[in-house]
C-alpha cells in the first residue's frame, strides 16, 4: 500500500505541468501515488498528462469545476496521508520525505504546511510569518491564511472522520477547508524550511482574482468570528458582538475596511481567550 497520495489539479497548465510532475517524481521518498486530475483543459495539459510513463501515475478527469476537481482527485486518494501540489510549482526532492517524517513521529497532526520558495515574478520565502506548531490555528486564521496551499500534507482519515471536503468558496477553497479542520481540533504544523517552489506568474488566480478572493477570505474570517463568539464564556461576550456588529455596519457603509474589522476582532478575541485560559 502506498503511503502518501499526490494529489495534483490542472486546468490548461501546459507550459509548467512538465515540470511540476517531474518534481513529484524525483522525491527522495519513493511510496507514492501521484493523481494528476485535468479539469477540462482546452490545451495539451491532459497530452502532456498522459505522456509520463510511470505506474504511480493516476489520471483523472474534471469537468472544469475546480473544486469539484479536487475532491473528485481527494476521493480517489487511497493513501493515508494526501499531498497538495498545483501545476506551476515543483517540489523540492526532499518535500515528500521531510513531511512523511513529521506525521509519522506525530500521530495527532493532521495538517502539515511549508514555507516555499518563490520564483518567475519575484523571489523571496513565502509563508514564514508562522512556523512550528500552531497553537491556536482557528484564531490566527483572522490574521490571513498561514498555509501554502501546495505544501500541504494532509491525514485523510481525519476528513473521512467529519465528513470534510473542499466547499464553494471560490478562490479561498483552501482557507476554508483549513479553518473547517482546526474547528474540530485538527492540529497544524508548519515547517520552516521552504518544501516547494512557488511559482509567480501575472495569470494565477491570486492576480486575476485577488477581489473575489479577499471578499471570500472576509467571508470565512467572518464565520470564524461568529463561532469563536458562540463558544466563549465570559461577561463580557455581549459587549464584543455589540461592538463587532456596529464595525460590520460601518464596513457596509464603506468607512470601516474588512480588514480592519478582522484585525480588531482578532486582538480583541486574543485578550478575552488569553484571560479565560489563565483561570481554566
Amino acid at each position: 500500500m502506498v503511503s502518501v497520495s499526490v494529489l495534483l489539479c490542472a486546468y490548461n497548465a501546459e507550459a509548467y505541468i512538465k515540470e511540476a510532475v517531474e518534481s513529484v517524481l524525483a522525491q527522495s521518498f519513493r511510496n507514492f501515488e501521484l493523481l494528476l486530475v485535468d479539469d477540462g483543459s482546452t490545451d495539451n495539459t491532459l497530452k502532456i498528462m498522459s505522456s509520463f510513463r510511470d505506474g504511480r501515475i493516476k489520471i483523472l478527469k474534471g469537468n472544469h469545476d475546480y473544486i469539484r476537481s479536487l475532491n473528485l482527485g481527494m476521493r480517489h486518494c487511497s493513501a493515508p496521508l494526501v499531498a497538495r501540489m498545483d501545476a506551476d510549482d515543483r517540489m523540492m526532492p526532499f518535500r515528500l520525505e521531510r513531511q512523511v517524517e513529521l506525521m509519522n513521529r506525530f500521530p495527532d497532526l493532521v495538517l502539515c504546511g511549508s514555507w516555499a520558495k518563490a520564483f518567475g515574478g519575484s523571489e523571496g520565502v513565502i509563508g514564514n510569518f508562522m512556523e512550528g506548531w500552531v497553537e491556536h490555528p482557528l484564531e490566527y486564521f483572522l490574521l490571513g491564511n498561514y498555509l501554502v496551499h501546495p505544501t500541504v500534507m494532509i491525514r485523510k482519515n481525519f476528513l473521512r472522520k467529519h465528513r470534510l471536503s473542499y466547499k464553494e468558496y471560490p478562490y479561498a477553497e483552501d482557507m476554508k477547508l483549513w479553518t473547517d479542520i482546526a474547528r474540530f481540533g485538527g492540529r497544524i504544523y508548519v515547517h520552516p524550511e521552504p518544501l516547494l517552489e512557488y511559482r509567480i506568474t501575472t495569470d494565477q488566480v491570486t492576480f486575476l482574482h485577488r477581489k473575489e478572493q479577499n471578499m471570500t477570505k472576509l467571508l470565512i474570517q467572518q464565520e470564524v468570528i461568529e463561532w469563536i463568539l458562540k463558544r466563549i464564556k465570559t461577561t463580557q461576550v455581549s459587549d464584543i458582538r455589540s461592538a463587532y456588529r456596529k464595525m460590520m455596519r460601518l464596513n457596509e457603509a464603506g468607512l470601516l475596511t474588512g480588514d480592519t474589522v478582522v484585525r480588531v476582532m482578532f486582538e480583541t478575541l486574543q485578550g478575552v481567550i488569553l484571560k479565560m485560559r489563565q483561570i481554566s
